[in-house]
C-alpha cells in the first residue's frame, strides 16, 4: 500500500504540470483573427492551383501561396527575377495589393 505522504505530493505535482501546459496551450492560442483564416467560408474561391496557373500564365513563378486575412497571399518571382508578394482576390484571382519583397 502508498504511503499517504508520499501521494499527495505526487498528486499536486501532477496538477501543477497539468495547469502549466493548459496555460500555455491557451496563450499559444491567443485570440489572433489571422490564426483563423481556416475557419473562413470559401464558397466560390479559386483553387490554389488555378491561382498558380494563372499567375504561371502572366509569367509568374509562385513558390508560396497561402491564406491570409480572407485572402491568398503569394510569393513570387517575376520574368527580371525579382521577388514579388501579392495579394490575390480568392474569387477573382485579381491583385489587391502588390509589392516587391526587399
Amino acid at each position: 500500500m502508498m504511503n499517504r505522504n508520499r501521494m499527495i505530493p505526487g498528486l499536486a505535482g501532477g496538477l501543477a504540470v497539468a495547469v502549466l501546459v493548459s496555460a500555455g496551450i491557451a496563450m499559444a492560442d491567443g485570440d489572433d483573427r489571422h490564426d483563423r483564416d481556416d475557419d473562413m467560408p470559401r464558397d466560390g474561391w479559386m483553387s490554389l492551383l488555378e491561382v498558380a496557373e494563372q499567375l504561371e500564365s502572366q509569367g509568374y513563378t509562385p513558390y508560396e501561396i497561402e491564406i491570409d486575412d480572407g485572402a491568398y497571399e503569394v510569393m513570387m518571382i517575376d520574368g527580371q527575377g525579382m521577388v514579388i508578394e501579392t495579394d490575390i482576390d480568392p474569387t477573382t484571382g485579381e491583385p489587391l495589393q502588390r509589392r516587391r519583397d526587399d
